[in-house]
């Protein structure tokens, strides 16, 4: 089950587009008639969703037309691009798109909280986690010093480091730009696996979020997105490890299903401070989790939440 699929089993109709991949005039205007066909059958009290950062033009034409109709708008927000690249005349460009919307569907409390400072009277939800709509993934893990990464290792190049990371072992898996990682004593390449097989193929016992290049500081985006290898770990049943300054640290905390560092030379010293039972308790917390990142249960809640606002 895709996104799409859980959309629909919420009761969401697919609104399709018809010539999307074709960039002649012709076909241009043919977008843009459907788009004023679309627009003026929708029933009044209909909301429509968008991913947000909106990648078509004919989206934006789309999202014009339904406000001169008054008909809802809901952007879902994939990324804030802005704050990703920490580039502030995007992000005040996608706050002013961000406005034509009626209702926003933010990652987190951080994000939320900076997109209400900018956008003091915008109604804004948080569906808090991603789903990872795969088979439901069924597995004990046990406690092990076996840590996993999985991410573009082109962007977290942290992972080049991790050999200075003693009594660790770190399974890495995703793209690899350096062949170096292939011959580490600490580090073990595991190649690109399809997201669909990854939450059964992963092999350790905890999984890292972390990104960018250094060892001692993470990311700054990770104050407020929601990182897709965080539904990754819990629907493979892996406790994770998290930035202690990152916006999932909240939801990891509230769930008990796993621990945050500041550092990631902190995972040592910390993996040894837990015992067995406890690593339990929070290998079932995230297993918990993970059974409803399978059946999409956090984006039918946000869609609930939306029909009843």
């Amino acid at each position: 089950m895709h996104q799409e699929e859980i959309l629909k089993a919420a009761g969401c109709k697919p609104l399709v587009f018809k010539y999307s991949d074709k960039k002649t005039v012709f076909y241009k205007i043919a977008r843009i008639i459907q788009c004023c066909r679309i627009a003026l059958s929708l029933p009044k009290h209909s909301k429509v969703l968008f991913h947000f950062p909106v990648q078509a033009a004919v989206y934006s034409w789309l999202l014009t037309l339904l406000q001169l109709r008054g008909i809802g708008s809901v952007a879902l927000i994939i990324d804030i691009d802005g704050l990703r690249d920490n580039n502030n005349k995007l992000f005040e460009k996608e706050v002013q798109l961000l406005k034509k919307f009626s209702l926003l569907v933010a990652h987190n409390a951080a994000m939320k909280n900076i997109l209400s400072l900018q956008l003091p009277s915008a109604k804004i939800s948080c569906i808090n986690i991603f789903d990872y709509p795969v088979k439901p993934v069924l597995r004990t893990v046990k406690m092990s010093n076996t840590v996993c990464f999985a991410g573009n290792l082109n962007k977290a190049t942290f992972v080049n480091h991790l050999n200075e990371i003693p009594a660790v072992r770190f399974n890495v898996y995703g793209p690899c730009p350096d062949v170096s990682l292939k011959d580490s004593d600490t580090i073990f390449y595991k190649g690109i696996v399809s997201p669909d097989k990854l939450p059964t193929e992963l092999e350790g016992s905890f999984g890292l979020v972390w990104d960018g290049g250094l060892l001692d500081e993470c990311d700054n985006y990770l104050r407020y997105n929601n990182p897709h290898k965080l539904s990754l770990y819990v629907t493979a049943g892996l406790p994770v490890i998290v930035w202690e300054q990152s916006a999932v640290a909240v939801f990891v905390k509230l769930y008990d299903i796993g621990f945050t560092i500041n550092s990631i030379r902190e995972i040592p010293e910390k993996m040894q401070q837990i015992r067995i039972e406890r690593f339990d308790t929070m290998q079932q917390n995230a297993l918990a989790i993970g059974k409803k990142t399978t059946v999409g249960y956090f984006l039918k809640s946000v869609i609930g939440e939306l029909r009843q606002g």
